[in-house]
This record gives C-alpha cells, sequence and structure tokens, in this order.
C-alpha cells in the first residue's frame, strides 16, 4: 500500500488543452500519472445521479478513485436548529452522488462557532454528528467514509484536536488533513518534519493507526493573516507554505498511506504530481 495523489478539481491547464467536459477529466488525471479525483460539491449539488454514474464508468476505466466535497454551507454548529437539520439533508445528497461515482469518501466543512461560545458550538455539533450517523445508517451509506476537515481561520470549527475528537465518533470518521489550513490558523507553524509528526502522533494517539495511516489529505501552499486563512496559493509560492517535502519524509517514515488531494490555485494537477514525485524519490532512498 502507497499514498495516492490527485487535483481536487480541473487545473488550468486542462482547460488550456481545450478540453470542457469533466469526462474528459479521468483520462486526462491518469495520463499523468495520478490515481485520485476530488469533484466539488461545495456550491451545490448539481449534478445529477445519471450523469454521475456516467463519470464513475469513466474514472473505473482509467483507475481513478473520485471523492467528494459536500456543500460550504453545511453547518452543523448553527444555533438555527433547520440549518442544522439540513446540514444533514446536504450531506445524504453527498452520499448519493459519491455512490453514484463510486467513491468511498466525502469530505466537509464541520461549522463555524458564530457569536457563540466555542465550547458551546462544538457540544451542538457533536450531538447533530450523533442524529448525522443514524441517518447515515438509515439510508444504507454506513460504508461510506466521512472526512471532517481541519480548517483555516479561526472562526471555525476544525482544529486538529476537534476533528480527532470527532472522528472518534464512529469507525467511518476519517479526518481529512488539511495542513494548508493547520498552518493557516496557526501562523505558519508547520515548517519542519518535527511540526509535522507532532500532528501524527496527536491522531495516532487519539484515533488510532488504521485511521491516521489513511487519512484524507489536503495539502496547498495558503496565504493567511491574522484571522487564518485568506486564499489558497500555488506550489511557486516562497512566502507562505507550508511546504511538502518534509511531510513526504512523515508519510515515509510512518508508513502512511494516504490520499492526498492537491488544492492547489490553478495548479491541481501539476503539484499534485510534484508531490507524488517527491514522494517517491524519497520511497527509494529509504
Amino acid at each position: 500500500m502507497f499514498a495516492k495523489f490527485g487535483p481536487s478539481g480541473n487545473s488550468q491547464s486542462f482547460f488550456d488543452e481545450g478540453y470542457t467536459s469533466t469526462l474528459d477529466t479521468f483520462k486526462w488525471v491518469s495520463q499523468r500519472g495520478l490515481e485520485l479525483f476530488e469533484y466539488s460539491l461545495g456550491r451545490g449539488i448539481t449534478i445529477g445521479s445519471a450523469a454521475a454514474e456516467v463519470f464513475g464508468a469513466e474514472a473505473a476505466k482509467y483507475g481513478i478513485e473520485i471523492s467528494v466535497h459536500a456543500p460550504y454551507f453545511i453547518n452543523f454548529a448553527s444555533d438555527d436548529p433547520m440549518k442544522a437539520e439540513k446540514s444533514i439533508g446536504y450531506i445524504m445528497s453527498s452520499f448519493k452522488i459519491l455512490r453514484a461515482f463510486g467513491g468511498k469518501r466525502c469530505v466537509f466543512h464541520v461549522g463555524t462557532e458564530g457569536k457563540r461560545n466555542r465550547s458551546e458550538a462544538f457540544s451542538d455539533i457533536k450531538r447533530m454528528f450523533d442524529r448525522l450517523l443514524e441517518a447515515k445508517f438509515e439510508k444504507g451509506y454506513d460504508d461510506l467514509i466521512l472526512c471532517p476537515e481541519t480548517m483555516g481561520k479561526l472562526a471555525q470549527i476544525g482544529t486538529v484536536e476537534e476533528i480527532a475528537e470527532l472522528c472518534k465518533m464512529d469507525s467511518n470518521l476519517y479526518p481529512c488533513v488539511d495542513f494548508g489550513h493547520i498552518n493557516a490558523r496557526t501562523g505558519g507553524s508547520l515548517k519542519t518534519e518535527e511540526d509535522f509528526q507532532r500532528i501524527i502522533d496527536k491522531f495516532f494517539d487519539e484515533i488510532g493507526e488504521k485511521k491516521t495511516k489513511n487519512m484524507h489529505v489536503h495539502f496547498s501552499k495558503i496565504e493567511f493573516g491574522d484571522k487564518g486563512e485568506k486564499r489558497h496559493l500555488t506550489f511557486e509560492d516562497t512566502i507562505f507554505g507550508p511546504e511538502f517535502e518534509p511531510f513526504a519524509n512523515v508519510i515515509v517514515k510512518n508508513n502512511l498511506t494516504p490520499h492526498i488531494l492537491s488544492e492547489s490555485a490553478g495548479t491541481q494537477a501539476e503539484d499534485a504530481l510534484y508531490m507524488k514525485t517527491v514522494y517517491n524519490e524519497i520511497l527509494k532512498q529509504k
């Protein structure tokens, strides 16, 4: 088992080469030596199951595994009970498309603290997660993997500790560890192997070996300010980071087998391939 890599969404180069249909994505991604593709439902679920099945068949043909990112407007911490309940529905709708794709992993943002005390908001999230997991089982999606994501803005729920705590609630809750987000919300703390190792050790301690080794990962360089994340950058950035090389060493040293998606701004496939190349070089030296 090895780490797998791919883009979250299509690179600008995909369109520059004249492609316009997602149906062409999977061959294009495969030709670049990548294995994953994350399909964004972030702005709403606008694809139907029939189209998703066609995409899924094409992805399988080229050996590409599809994950989905659920709508960005999910908020399990909302103090409006109706909005919190709707969030469950958005996840179920995302599962329906994920199933049609033939995929297994659904990434989502947990919510924001709003004007409330953070601990109160987190307690509400855990209560809503109980309802979410019940619905997941009742709708026949118990085998699918939910990946709550570490977040980059200080007001968002999604520290390493919070995501680890949520992932204890079910066997198919795996973390989506976004190292760009972590770096942004901690003011650029990820610089050395030790910095990345501390995060991995935290997950090993809290959620165990299986989930940690097989975590979902988003990796990109992100500009940040006093309130955390501002915007995604490309690997050309030399100011904000984080750099992938220290984490690649940690992957190999700990025998991790994560799914790693690039969320770079327009160079997702190129930067995913860069990460895979770095990882493979370190493997050869092992």
